[in-house]
Protein backbone atom coordinates (compact mmCIF):
# COMPACT_ATOMS: atom_id res chain seq x y z
CA UNK A 1 0.00 0.00 0.00
CA UNK A 2 2.66 2.23 1.31
CA UNK A 3 4.54 1.39 -2.15
CA UNK A 4 1.60 1.91 -4.30
CA UNK A 5 1.13 5.34 -2.70
CA UNK A 6 4.84 6.50 -3.21
CA UNK A 7 4.50 5.79 -7.16
CA UNK A 8 1.49 7.52 -7.23
CA UNK A 9 2.66 10.80 -5.35
CA UNK A 10 6.25 10.30 -8.00
CA UNK A 11 3.34 10.03 -11.17
CA UNK A 12 1.75 13.24 -10.00
CA UNK A 13 4.89 15.49 -9.63
CA UNK A 14 6.26 13.48 -12.94
CA UNK A 15 3.13 14.52 -14.64
CA UNK A 16 2.84 17.72 -12.97
CA UNK A 17 6.53 19.21 -13.82
CA UNK A 18 6.49 17.71 -17.44
CA UNK A 19 3.52 20.17 -18.23
CA UNK A 20 4.93 23.11 -16.40
CA UNK A 21 8.62 22.57 -18.75
CA UNK A 22 6.46 21.70 -22.31
CA UNK A 23 4.38 24.91 -21.64
CA UNK A 24 7.40 27.27 -21.00
CA UNK A 25 8.82 25.34 -23.94
CA UNK A 26 5.79 25.76 -26.24
CA UNK A 27 5.95 29.87 -25.99
CA UNK A 28 9.02 29.59 -27.72
CA UNK A 29 8.39 26.88 -30.20
CA UNK A 30 4.78 27.31 -30.77
CA UNK A 31 4.25 23.88 -32.29
CA UNK A 32 0.67 23.01 -32.80
CA UNK A 33 1.15 19.17 -31.82
CA UNK A 34 2.79 20.51 -28.22
CA UNK A 35 -0.19 22.10 -27.96
CA UNK A 36 -2.43 19.43 -28.06
CA UNK A 37 -0.11 17.74 -25.90
CA UNK A 38 -0.01 20.22 -23.20
CA UNK A 39 -4.08 20.18 -23.37
CA UNK A 40 -4.17 16.43 -22.56
CA UNK A 41 -1.36 17.36 -19.54
CA UNK A 42 -3.43 19.77 -18.12
CA UNK A 43 -6.31 17.78 -18.01
CA UNK A 44 -4.29 15.08 -15.94
CA UNK A 45 -2.90 17.89 -13.92
CA UNK A 46 -6.11 19.58 -13.02
CA UNK A 47 -7.80 16.12 -12.22
CA UNK A 48 -4.91 14.95 -9.89
CA UNK A 49 -5.25 18.16 -7.98
CA UNK A 50 -8.28 17.76 -7.65
CA UNK A 51 -8.39 14.75 -6.24
CA UNK A 52 -5.01 15.23 -3.69
CA UNK A 53 -6.54 18.95 -2.75
CA UNK A 54 -8.29 19.57 0.63
CA UNK A 55 -9.62 22.10 2.82
CA UNK A 56 -11.20 25.00 2.00
CA UNK A 57 -9.13 24.88 -1.30
CA UNK A 58 -10.84 22.00 -2.21
CA UNK A 59 -14.18 23.39 -1.37
CA UNK A 60 -14.34 26.62 -3.22
CA UNK A 61 -12.33 25.24 -5.79
CA UNK A 62 -14.77 22.41 -6.34
CA UNK A 63 -18.25 24.91 -6.14
CA UNK A 64 -16.22 27.31 -8.21
CA UNK A 65 -15.87 24.51 -11.49
CA UNK A 66 -19.16 23.28 -11.26
CA UNK A 67 -20.59 26.96 -10.84
CA UNK A 68 -18.42 27.91 -14.32
CA UNK A 69 -19.63 24.54 -15.49
CA UNK A 70 -23.17 24.76 -15.31
CA UNK A 71 -22.76 28.48 -16.60
CA UNK A 72 -21.26 27.33 -19.75
CA UNK A 73 -24.02 24.67 -20.17
CA UNK A 74 -26.83 26.99 -19.90
CA UNK A 75 -25.14 29.69 -21.93
CA UNK A 76 -24.93 26.76 -24.38
CA UNK A 77 -20.71 27.72 -24.97
CA UNK A 78 -19.37 26.31 -28.07
CA UNK A 79 -16.75 23.50 -27.45
CA UNK A 80 -14.31 26.15 -27.90
CA UNK A 81 -14.81 28.31 -24.93
CA UNK A 82 -14.96 24.84 -22.97
CA UNK A 83 -11.15 24.68 -24.30
CA UNK A 84 -10.66 28.28 -22.77
CA UNK A 85 -12.39 28.03 -19.35
CA UNK A 86 -9.87 24.48 -19.35
CA UNK A 87 -6.94 26.73 -19.92
CA UNK A 88 -7.54 30.30 -18.70
CA UNK A 89 -5.80 29.74 -15.94
CA UNK A 90 -2.88 27.37 -17.35
CA UNK A 91 -0.25 30.29 -17.11
CA UNK A 92 -1.09 30.67 -13.49
CA UNK A 93 -0.30 26.79 -13.07
CA UNK A 94 2.66 26.78 -14.63
CA UNK A 95 3.60 29.21 -12.54
CA UNK A 96 2.14 27.26 -9.16
CA UNK A 97 4.57 24.58 -10.24
CA UNK A 98 8.06 26.32 -10.92
CA UNK A 99 8.20 29.42 -7.96
CA UNK A 100 8.54 26.51 -5.14
CA UNK A 101 12.11 26.18 -6.85
CA UNK A 102 13.37 29.93 -5.59
CA UNK A 103 12.85 28.38 -1.86
CA UNK A 104 15.48 26.11 -2.30
CA UNK A 105 18.04 29.12 -2.29
CA UNK A 106 17.00 30.20 0.20
CA UNK A 107 16.82 27.22 2.60
CA UNK A 108 19.91 26.06 1.36
CA UNK A 109 21.96 28.86 0.44
CA UNK A 110 23.23 29.69 4.15
CA UNK A 111 21.19 32.85 4.51
CA UNK A 112 18.74 31.43 7.90
CA UNK A 113 21.63 31.84 10.46
CA UNK A 114 22.96 35.33 8.59
CA UNK A 115 19.27 36.69 9.07
CA UNK A 116 19.09 35.24 12.89
CA UNK A 117 22.35 37.29 13.51
CA UNK A 118 20.91 40.32 12.22
CA UNK A 119 17.39 40.18 13.56
CA UNK A 120 18.97 39.12 17.54
CA UNK A 121 21.03 42.36 17.33
CA UNK A 122 18.74 44.47 15.59
CA UNK A 123 14.88 43.65 17.35
CA UNK A 124 15.43 45.19 20.69
CA UNK A 125 11.95 47.20 20.89
CA UNK A 126 8.56 45.74 20.06
CA UNK A 127 8.18 48.10 17.20
CA UNK A 128 11.58 47.27 15.97
CA UNK A 129 10.57 43.74 15.77
CA UNK A 130 7.57 43.96 14.21
CA UNK A 131 9.06 46.31 11.34
CA UNK A 132 12.10 43.68 10.99
CA UNK A 133 9.46 40.93 11.07
CA UNK A 134 6.83 42.19 8.61
CA UNK A 135 9.48 43.29 6.26
CA UNK A 136 11.47 40.03 6.02
CA UNK A 137 7.52 38.40 5.57
CA UNK A 138 7.06 41.05 2.65
CA UNK A 139 10.62 40.64 1.02
CA UNK A 140 11.09 36.66 1.48
CA UNK A 141 7.12 36.21 0.56
CA UNK A 142 8.25 37.27 -3.33
CA UNK A 143 10.73 34.55 -3.26
CA UNK A 144 9.02 31.87 -0.95
CA UNK A 145 5.40 32.85 -0.89
CA UNK A 146 3.48 31.47 2.01
CA UNK A 147 6.76 29.57 2.78
CA UNK A 148 8.43 32.87 3.88
CA UNK A 149 5.30 32.92 7.01
CA UNK A 150 7.19 30.10 8.91
CA UNK A 151 10.52 31.06 7.87
CA UNK A 152 10.40 34.70 9.25
CA UNK A 153 8.47 33.06 12.31
CA UNK A 154 11.49 31.00 12.69
CA UNK A 155 14.53 33.61 12.42
CA UNK A 156 12.28 35.92 14.86
CA UNK A 157 12.84 33.52 17.48
CA UNK A 158 16.05 34.79 18.81
CA UNK A 159 13.88 37.68 19.96
CA UNK A 160 12.37 37.54 23.23
CA UNK A 161 9.23 39.40 21.48
CA UNK A 162 8.69 36.40 19.79
CA UNK A 163 6.83 35.43 23.54
CA UNK A 164 3.98 38.42 22.29
CA UNK A 165 1.89 35.84 19.91
CA UNK A 166 -0.43 39.44 19.40
CA UNK A 167 2.47 41.30 18.14
CA UNK A 168 4.34 38.09 15.83
CA UNK A 169 0.89 37.09 14.36
CA UNK A 170 -0.11 40.79 13.36
CA UNK A 171 3.87 41.50 11.93
CA UNK A 172 3.87 38.17 10.15
CA UNK A 173 0.06 38.08 8.87
CA UNK A 174 0.49 42.12 7.34
CA UNK A 175 3.95 41.78 6.39
CA UNK A 176 2.79 38.84 3.77
CA UNK A 177 -0.38 40.47 2.61
CA UNK A 178 2.04 43.84 1.47
CA UNK A 179 3.35 41.47 -1.11
CA UNK A 180 0.20 40.30 -2.52
CA UNK A 181 -0.72 44.06 -3.47
CA UNK A 182 2.47 44.04 -5.95
CA UNK A 183 5.31 41.01 -5.89
CA UNK A 184 4.94 39.17 -9.73
CA UNK A 185 5.31 35.97 -8.03
CA UNK A 186 2.25 36.39 -6.24
CA UNK A 187 -0.70 34.38 -7.10
CA UNK A 188 -2.90 37.35 -6.54
CA UNK A 189 -1.44 39.54 -8.88
CA UNK A 190 -1.02 36.62 -11.09
CA UNK A 191 -4.37 36.52 -11.49
CA UNK A 192 -5.31 39.92 -11.39
CA UNK A 193 -3.20 40.69 -14.11
CA UNK A 194 -4.73 38.10 -16.40
CA UNK A 195 -8.33 38.95 -15.60
CA UNK A 196 -7.85 42.86 -16.17
CA UNK A 197 -5.39 42.65 -19.06
CA UNK A 198 -3.55 45.07 -17.51
CA UNK A 199 0.96 44.92 -17.79
CA UNK A 200 2.72 44.58 -14.34
CA UNK A 201 5.18 46.61 -15.62
CA UNK A 202 2.95 49.52 -15.74
CA UNK A 203 1.19 48.14 -12.70
CA UNK A 204 4.00 47.96 -10.42
CA UNK A 205 4.76 51.70 -9.59
CA UNK A 206 1.17 52.20 -8.18
CA UNK A 207 1.08 48.84 -6.32
CA UNK A 208 4.60 48.92 -4.73
CA UNK A 209 3.43 52.54 -3.27
CA UNK A 210 0.02 51.08 -2.25
CA UNK A 211 1.94 48.29 -0.52
CA UNK A 212 4.21 50.26 1.62
CA UNK A 213 1.27 52.68 2.71
CA UNK A 214 -0.59 49.63 4.11
CA UNK A 215 3.21 48.36 5.76
CA UNK A 216 3.23 52.31 7.03
CA UNK A 217 -0.40 51.39 8.75
CA UNK A 218 0.58 48.17 10.08
CA UNK A 219 3.47 49.82 11.68
CA UNK A 220 2.32 53.26 13.22
CA UNK A 221 -0.18 50.62 14.83
CA UNK A 222 1.96 48.67 16.32
CA UNK A 223 3.89 51.29 17.64
CA UNK A 224 0.73 52.91 19.18
CA UNK A 225 -0.11 49.63 20.39
CA UNK A 226 3.70 49.65 22.33
CA UNK A 227 3.47 52.61 23.93
CA UNK A 228 0.26 51.48 25.39
CA UNK A 229 1.51 48.15 26.65
CA UNK A 230 5.10 48.84 26.87
CA UNK A 231 7.44 45.75 28.36
CA UNK A 232 10.91 45.08 28.82
CA UNK A 233 12.53 42.62 26.63
CA UNK A 234 14.55 40.48 29.09
CA UNK A 235 17.09 39.15 25.81
CA UNK A 236 19.45 41.96 24.59
CA UNK A 237 20.20 42.89 21.48
CA UNK A 238 23.97 41.19 22.45
CA UNK A 239 23.32 38.20 21.38
CA UNK A 240 25.26 38.67 17.80
CA UNK A 241 28.84 40.61 18.65
CA UNK A 242 28.89 41.49 15.48
CA UNK A 243 27.08 42.18 12.22
CA UNK A 244 30.29 40.90 9.97
CA UNK A 245 29.73 37.64 9.45
CA UNK A 246 25.59 38.37 8.16
CA UNK A 247 26.37 41.10 6.46
CA UNK A 248 27.35 39.48 3.01
CA UNK A 249 25.15 36.99 3.33
CA UNK A 250 22.44 39.69 3.35
CA UNK A 251 23.70 41.43 0.74
CA UNK A 252 23.75 38.39 -1.15
CA UNK A 253 20.02 37.87 -0.88
CA UNK A 254 19.35 41.49 -1.34
CA UNK A 255 21.17 41.18 -4.62
CA UNK A 256 19.43 37.87 -5.54
CA UNK A 257 16.06 39.69 -5.19
CA UNK A 258 16.99 42.49 -7.36
CA UNK A 259 18.33 40.27 -9.94
CA UNK A 260 14.98 38.23 -10.00
CA UNK A 261 12.61 41.14 -10.38
CA UNK A 262 15.11 42.33 -13.34
CA UNK A 263 15.36 39.07 -14.88
CA UNK A 264 11.21 39.15 -14.96
CA UNK A 265 10.98 42.54 -16.62
CA UNK A 266 13.69 41.90 -18.89
CA UNK A 267 11.90 38.60 -19.82
CA UNK A 268 8.72 40.77 -20.12
CA UNK A 269 9.79 43.38 -21.86
CA UNK A 270 12.54 42.43 -24.53
CA UNK A 271 11.03 39.14 -24.97
CA UNK A 272 7.57 40.26 -24.70
CA UNK A 273 6.50 37.39 -22.37
CA UNK A 274 3.54 37.99 -20.43
CA UNK A 275 4.36 38.47 -16.61
CA UNK A 276 3.29 35.31 -15.49
CA UNK A 277 5.30 33.24 -18.01
CA UNK A 278 8.13 35.42 -17.34
CA UNK A 279 7.92 34.48 -13.38
CA UNK A 280 7.65 31.02 -13.98
CA UNK A 281 10.70 31.06 -16.48
CA UNK A 282 13.05 33.20 -13.89
CA UNK A 283 12.09 30.27 -11.29
CA UNK A 284 13.75 27.65 -13.55
CA UNK A 285 16.80 28.91 -14.59
CA UNK A 286 17.54 31.71 -11.67
CA UNK A 287 17.93 29.13 -8.75
CA UNK A 288 20.80 27.00 -10.90
CA UNK A 289 22.35 30.01 -11.71
CA UNK A 290 22.64 31.71 -8.09
CA UNK A 291 23.18 28.21 -6.36
CA UNK A 292 26.15 27.30 -9.11
CA UNK A 293 27.35 31.11 -8.25
CA UNK A 294 27.74 30.29 -4.52
CA UNK A 295 28.99 26.43 -5.71
CA UNK A 296 25.76 24.50 -3.97
CA UNK A 297 24.63 22.99 -7.60
CA UNK A 298 25.27 19.53 -6.03
CA UNK A 299 22.68 20.48 -2.88
CA UNK A 300 20.55 22.38 -5.62
CA UNK A 301 19.90 18.70 -7.38
CA UNK A 302 19.30 16.74 -4.07
CA UNK A 303 16.86 19.34 -2.86
CA UNK A 304 15.49 19.50 -6.58
CA UNK A 305 14.84 14.96 -6.23
CA UNK A 306 13.67 15.46 -2.97
CA UNK A 307 11.89 17.75 -1.25
CA UNK A 308 10.62 19.35 -3.84
CA UNK A 309 9.54 16.83 -6.14
CA UNK A 310 8.38 14.40 -2.88
CA UNK A 311 6.78 17.66 -1.01
CA UNK A 312 6.20 21.18 -2.78
CA UNK A 313 4.84 19.73 -6.49
CA UNK A 314 2.48 17.59 -4.23
CA UNK A 315 1.58 20.01 -2.14
CA UNK A 316 0.59 22.59 -5.07
CA UNK A 317 -2.83 20.54 -5.85
CA UNK A 318 -4.99 23.19 -3.40
CA UNK A 319 -3.42 26.44 -5.56
CA UNK A 320 -3.95 24.70 -8.90
CA UNK A 321 -7.89 23.38 -7.62
CA UNK A 322 -8.64 26.47 -6.23
CA UNK A 323 -7.52 28.66 -9.56
CA UNK A 324 -8.54 26.25 -12.36
CA UNK A 325 -12.29 26.74 -10.59
CA UNK A 326 -11.89 30.45 -10.75
CA UNK A 327 -10.54 29.73 -14.70
CA UNK A 328 -14.33 27.93 -15.41
CA UNK A 329 -16.36 30.31 -13.28
CA UNK A 330 -14.64 33.36 -15.11
CA UNK A 331 -15.12 31.67 -18.41
CA UNK A 332 -18.71 30.61 -17.56
CA UNK A 333 -19.37 34.50 -16.55
CA UNK A 334 -18.23 35.55 -19.58
CA UNK A 335 -20.11 33.18 -21.81
CA UNK A 336 -23.67 33.73 -19.88
CA UNK A 337 -25.89 36.49 -19.31
CA UNK A 338 -24.81 36.59 -15.62
CA UNK A 339 -21.51 38.39 -16.21
CA UNK A 340 -23.32 40.68 -18.85
CA UNK A 341 -25.64 41.63 -15.93
CA UNK A 342 -23.48 42.03 -13.08
CA UNK A 343 -20.74 44.19 -15.62
CA UNK A 344 -24.10 46.23 -15.93
CA UNK A 345 -24.63 46.47 -12.18
CA UNK A 346 -20.60 47.86 -11.61
CA UNK A 347 -21.19 50.40 -14.70
CA UNK A 348 -23.84 51.84 -13.15
CA UNK A 349 -22.68 51.75 -10.37
CA UNK A 350 -19.08 53.54 -11.68
CA UNK A 351 -21.23 55.59 -13.69
CA UNK A 352 -22.59 57.53 -10.08
CA UNK A 353 -19.02 57.12 -8.43
CA UNK A 354 -15.83 55.90 -8.90
CA UNK A 355 -15.19 56.19 -4.91
CA UNK A 356 -18.41 53.98 -4.78
CA UNK A 357 -17.26 51.21 -7.10
CA UNK A 358 -14.45 51.17 -5.08
CA UNK A 359 -15.99 50.92 -1.93
CA UNK A 360 -18.09 48.25 -3.13
CA UNK A 361 -16.15 45.64 -4.29
CA UNK A 362 -13.17 46.31 -1.26
CA UNK A 363 -16.13 46.28 1.12
CA UNK A 364 -17.65 42.85 -0.72
CA UNK A 365 -14.67 41.27 -0.99
CA UNK A 366 -13.89 41.85 2.86
CA UNK A 367 -17.73 41.70 4.04
CA UNK A 368 -17.00 37.57 2.47
CA UNK A 369 -13.56 37.38 4.45
CA UNK A 370 -15.16 37.99 7.47
CA UNK A 371 -17.17 34.83 7.08
CA UNK A 372 -14.89 32.78 5.34
CA UNK A 373 -15.34 32.76 1.86
CA UNK A 374 -11.49 33.23 0.50
CA UNK A 375 -11.21 36.42 -1.23
CA UNK A 376 -10.18 34.81 -4.44
CA UNK A 377 -13.78 33.86 -5.00
CA UNK A 378 -15.30 37.07 -5.46
CA UNK A 379 -12.41 38.84 -6.79
CA UNK A 380 -13.40 35.94 -9.93
CA UNK A 381 -16.38 37.41 -9.84
CA UNK A 382 -15.75 41.08 -9.62
CA UNK A 383 -12.85 40.23 -11.88
CA UNK A 384 -14.50 38.59 -14.44
CA UNK A 385 -17.52 41.23 -14.86
CA UNK A 386 -15.19 44.30 -14.33
CA UNK A 387 -14.77 45.64 -18.01
CA UNK A 388 -12.03 48.61 -17.65
CA UNK A 389 -13.40 50.32 -20.26
CA UNK A 390 -17.15 50.20 -19.33
CA UNK A 391 -16.55 50.95 -15.77
CA UNK A 392 -15.14 53.32 -17.07
CA UNK A 393 -11.64 52.83 -15.24
CA UNK A 394 -7.97 52.15 -16.61
CA UNK A 395 -6.90 48.71 -16.25
CA UNK A 396 -4.68 50.01 -13.90
CA UNK A 397 -7.03 50.62 -11.62
CA UNK A 398 -9.04 47.74 -11.85
CA UNK A 399 -6.41 46.08 -10.81
CA UNK A 400 -5.40 48.02 -7.78
CA UNK A 401 -9.02 47.27 -6.66
CA UNK A 402 -8.51 43.82 -6.98
CA UNK A 403 -5.33 43.29 -5.88
CA UNK A 404 -6.08 45.33 -2.40
CA UNK A 405 -9.63 44.10 -1.71
CA UNK A 406 -7.62 40.32 -2.44
CA UNK A 407 -4.64 41.22 -0.06
CA UNK A 408 -6.72 42.53 2.91
CA UNK A 409 -9.65 39.83 2.63
CA UNK A 410 -6.45 37.76 2.89
CA UNK A 411 -5.45 39.09 6.34
CA UNK A 412 -9.32 38.85 7.30
CA UNK A 413 -10.43 35.28 6.01
CA UNK A 414 -9.97 32.74 9.02
CA UNK A 415 -9.74 30.18 6.15
CA UNK A 416 -6.75 31.89 4.04
CA UNK A 417 -3.52 29.87 3.88
CA UNK A 418 -2.02 33.25 5.32
CA UNK A 419 -3.79 33.14 8.82
CA UNK A 420 -4.20 29.23 9.17
CA UNK A 421 -0.45 29.23 8.63
CA UNK A 422 0.14 32.18 11.60
CA UNK A 423 -2.41 30.50 13.65
CA UNK A 424 -0.41 27.47 13.45
CA UNK A 425 2.89 28.70 14.57
CA UNK A 426 1.52 30.76 17.27
CA UNK A 427 -1.10 28.37 18.88
CA UNK A 428 -4.11 30.77 18.62
CA UNK A 429 -7.39 29.96 16.69
CA UNK A 430 -7.70 31.30 12.95
CA UNK A 431 -10.59 33.33 14.00
CA UNK A 432 -8.46 35.05 16.67
CA UNK A 433 -5.57 35.62 14.37
CA UNK A 434 -7.98 37.47 11.37
CA UNK A 435 -10.79 38.83 13.20
CA UNK A 436 -9.79 40.27 15.99
CA UNK A 437 -6.04 40.76 15.92
CA UNK A 438 -6.26 42.10 12.31
CA UNK A 439 -9.94 43.58 11.55
CA UNK A 440 -9.14 46.87 13.19
CA UNK A 441 -6.06 47.29 10.73
CA UNK A 442 -7.82 46.18 7.66
CA UNK A 443 -10.51 48.47 8.33
CA UNK A 444 -8.49 51.40 8.49
CA UNK A 445 -5.52 50.65 6.04
CA UNK A 446 -8.55 50.09 3.41
CA UNK A 447 -9.78 53.46 4.31
CA UNK A 448 -6.31 54.88 3.66
CA UNK A 449 -5.81 52.81 0.38
CA UNK A 450 -9.32 53.91 -0.75
CA UNK A 451 -7.87 57.52 -0.40
CA UNK A 452 -4.30 56.96 -1.79
CA UNK A 453 -6.45 54.91 -5.07
CA UNK A 454 -8.40 58.36 -5.75
CA UNK A 455 -5.12 60.69 -5.25
CA UNK A 456 -2.95 58.13 -8.04
CA UNK A 457 -6.67 58.02 -9.99
CA UNK A 458 -6.79 62.36 -9.66
CA UNK A 459 -3.17 62.51 -10.58
CA UNK A 460 -3.25 60.29 -13.79
CA UNK A 461 -1.12 57.52 -11.91
CA UNK A 462 -3.98 55.21 -12.03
Amino acid sequence: MASAKGLLLVARSAVTFCFGISFIANVFLESPLIDSLNLGLMVAVVALSFVSSEGSARTIGTLLLFSGIVLLICSHAPLSAWGQALQENSQLVVMFITVPLLGIPIRCGGYGDSLREAFGRHAGTGARYYALVSVMTALLGVLLSIAAVPLSHEVSRTSCHCENKKLVSTALSRGFVTCMIWAPTSATIALVVQLTGVDWVDLFPSAFACALVAGAVGAFMACAGEKRNASPCAMGASKCCSDEPALPKIIELCAFFLVLIASIVGLSQMMGLFVIVAVAAASLFLPVVWMTCIGRLPVYEKEFRGDYFKRKLPSAGNQIALFVGAGFFAQGMSSSHVGDVLMGALAQVAGQSVLLLTVAVIGLVLATSAVGIHPVAIVAVAGGAMSASGCGITPTYAALVLSISWAMGNALCPASANVVAVSNLVGRSPIEVSLRWNGLYVLVASVVLVLVLTLLRSVGLA
